[in-house]
C-alpha cells in the first residue's frame, strides 16, 4: 500500500472522528442545559422531624406538569361545534432550549425558567408554534434567507420571534434585525377568512423547519400534522360560524330625480372626524381602531375626492364584527352617524335589500351583535383583539 493511500485512510479516519467528537459536545452541551432548567428535589421537612436519624429517601425528579404544560391547537374551539367530532388533542408544543440572547453566557441564563411565547402573536389556538434552540448564537439575517428560500410555498402567514434573556421577553424579528439569537418561536397562522391552512403548506412549513434548525445546529421538535389540520378545519368552521359584515344604506327618497348632494355630506364627515382611507372614509376609536367605514356612490366615477360638487346615489355604512371591540358601542355610532347623514342629504336609512329600517330590525341586529361577540369572547377570541384581527384578516 502506498504512502499516498495511508496518508488519505489516516484524513478520513480523522474527519470521522472530528464529526463524532462534535456531535458528542454538541450533545453534551444541550443535556447540560437540560439539566440545569430542572428544579432541585426538595426534601421533606415533615419526614426529617418525624424520623431525624433515618436517611431521606433518595431524590426523585420532579414531575410537575405545570414545568412543561404548552396551549393545545384548537381543542376549546372544537368543543364548542357539535357538528363536528372532538378532534385528536395536538401534543404540546415543542419549547427547546433556555432563555438566551446572542449576549447572554450560556451558565446564568440557562437557569432562567422558558419564558412564554406571547399568545396573541404565536399560541396554540391559532398558529402551529415551533421553537428552536440554537447551539450557538445566529443572525436574524441568516435565518430570514434561510426562511425566505421556502418561504413561497407557504399561503398563510408566519410570525418570528427572537427571545431577548436581558428583557425576558420575545420580540418580533424582521429581516432589516441587525441582532442574532440563540432561541427562536416560528408560528404558522392555521386560519384566516381564505381558510384553514392546506396540508401542503404544513408540510412545507414542517420541512422548512426542520431544514432550518439541521443548518444552523438547532434543536425543534416536530408535531405530527394531522390533529393540527383537524383542529385548524375545527377553528376555521368556528370562525365562519361568528363572521357577520353588515352594512346599512342611505338612498334617495323615493320619486327623488336630482339624487342627494355631496357638499352636505362633507360637513358631516368632517365634524365626525372620518378619515378617507382608499375609496371609503374610516370612523376610528380613541386608539386608533376602525369602527365602521363609509363608501359613496355616485353616477361619476371619482367621487371621495370632490365630494361637494358630487351628487350621491347612495351610501353604505358597514361595521365588521369581529374585528370591533366594543360592536354594541360600534353599531350605535354608526346608527346615528346614518341617521344624521341621511337627514342631511334628504335620503331614507334602508337595510341591505332596502326596505325601510325598522326598530325591530335595529334590535335584531343590536342583539346579534351581542350574541357573536360573547361566543368569541368565550372561545379565548375577543372581539377587536390582535388574534382576532389576524384570524378574521
Amino acid at each position: 500500500m502506498s504512502e499516498l493511500q495511508l496518508a488519505l485512510i489516516g484524513l478520513g479516519l480523522g474527519l470521522v472522528a472530528g464529526v463524532w467528537g462534535y456531535n458528542l459536545w454538541l450533545e453534551r452541551r444541550h443535556r447540560r442545559r437540560a439539566e440545569k432548567m430542572l428544579p432541585e428535589a426538595v426534601p421533606d421537612v415533615l419526614m426529617q422531624d418525624r424520623d431525624a436519624a433515618s436517611p431521606p429517601p433518595a431524590a426523585q425528579p420532579a414531575s410537575d406538569p405545570a414545568l412543561r404544560r404548552e396551549p393545545v391547537i384548537g381543542r376549546d374551539v372544537e368543543a364548542s361545534i357539535p357538528s363536528k367530532p372532538a378532534a385528536e388533542a395536538v401534543p404540546p408544543a415543542p419549547t427547546v432550549g433556555a432563555s438566551l440572547s446572542a449576549e447572554a453566557s450560556p451558565g446564568p441564563a440557562a437557569a432562567r425558567p422558558l419564558a412564554p411565547v406571547p399568545e396573541e402573536w404565536a399560541d396554540g389556538r391559532a398558529d402551529c408554534l415551533l421553537r428552536v434552540e440554537f447551539a450557538e448564537p445566529v443572525s436574524v439575517a441568516a435565518l430570514w434567507a434561510d426562511y425566505s428560500s421556502w418561504a413561497g410555498r407557504l399561503d398563510k402567514p408566519v410570525q418570528w420571534l427572537g427571545l431577548d434573556s436581558e428583557a425576558g421577553r420575545w420580540r418580533n424579528l424582521s429581516p432589516q434585525d441587525p441582532g442574532a439569537v440563540l432561541e427562536v418561536a416560528a408560528a404558522l397562522q392555521l386560519a384566516d377568512r381564505r381558510g384553514p391552512v392546506s396540508a401542503a403548506t404544513l408540510e412545507a412549513f414542517l420541512a422548512g423547519m426542520k431544514r432550518l434548525a439541521q443548518s444552523f445546529a438547532g434543536l425543534v421538535e416536530l408535531p405530527d400534522p394531522a390533529p393540527i389540520l383537524s383542529s385548524a378545519n375545527a377553528l376555521d368552521a368556528f370562525c365562519a360560524s361568528v363572521d357577520l359584515q353588515f352594512s346599512l344604506q342611505v338612498v334617495p327618497r323615493p320619486g327623488s330625480l336630482s339624487g342627494m348632494p355631496g357638499g352636505k355630506l362633507k360637513a358631516l364627515i368632517d365634524s365626525a372626524g372620518l378619515v378617507r382611507e382608499g375609496e371609503r372614509f374610516v370612523a376610528t376609536d380613541a386608539d386608533g381602531a376602525v369602527l365602521f367605514t363609509l363608501g359613496c356612490a355616485a353616477a361619476t366615477a371619482h367621487t371621495l375626492g370632490r365630494l361637494d360638487g358630487a351628487t350621491l346615489t347612495g351610501l353604505t355604512f358597514s361595521l365588521d364584527v369581529p374585528r370591533v371591540r366594543d360592536g354594541a358601542a360600534a353599531f350605535d355610532r354608526l346608527l346615528a352617524f346614518a341617521r344624521q347623514c341621511a337627514a342631511a342629504v334628504g335620503g331614507v336609512l334602508v337595510d341591505t335589500h332596502r326596505k325601510p329600517l325598522a326598530e325591530e330590525t335595529i334590535m335584531a341586529i343590536r342583539r346579534r351583535i351581542g350574541e357573536l361577540q360573547a361566543q368569541m369572547a368565550a372561545q379565548g377570541i375577543p372581539a377587536g383583539s390582535v388574534r382576532a384581527l389576524r384570524l378574521f384578516a
